[in-house]
């Protein structure tokens, strides 16, 4: 096939290269009998069709933050409430939520007094709170809202502008 008879006066200068198609020729008859196989297992192994729709996300709960200022007041979440309407609240807000998210937080001025604080988390407890913690944000204590942010917070927007006379 590639072969020169004869006397030759140097090395062979042309390459074999019917070992080369040969392999080539198998492998190309392995990848033609194999492709149908593949091509059958993966069309088995789709997913089905799912129509329904995937499930709402969960509400994420807010952290609950009671701030006791040094005038008495009370704030749940940087709303101003009082006592009463505080240990309602917080029963409301806590009684959905699982035993290890049952969590209070408490932020009390530097000058509030004691027995009103301590009167507070035995309130969270009463109502439901699983864990009470001490939130310090501030030196001077927690933050108060004007009555223009809780509106805005609240959702309201500003309050119409009073006309000038």
């Amino acid at each position: 096939m590639g072969a020169k008879v004869g006397p030759s006066k140097g090395g062979m200068d042309e390459i074999n290269v019917t070992p080369l198609i040969d392999v080539v020729l198998v492998l190309l008859i392995i990848f033609m009998v194999l492709t149908p196989i593949t091509m059958q297992k993966m069309a088995t192994e789709l997913p089905p069709e799912d129509e329904d729709q995937p499930p709402p996300p969960p509400q994420q709960e807010e952290q609950l933050m009671v701030a006791i200022y040094d005038d008495a007041s009370l704030a749940l979440n940087l709303v101003p409430i009082d006592e009463g309407k505080l240990a309602e609240e917080l029963k409301r807000r806590l009684k959905g939520r699982a035993a290890s998210k049952r969590n209070v937080f408490v932020d009390a001025a530097p000058d509030a007094k004691y027995d009103q604080v301590v009167h507070v988390i035995d309130l969270a407890r009463d109502c439901g709170a699983e864990r009470v913690g001490f939130a310090d944000m501030k030196d001077e204590g927690p933050t108060r809202v004007t009555p223009e942010q809780l509106l805005i917070m609240q959702g309201g927007g500003l309050p119409a502008p009073t006309p000038v006379p």
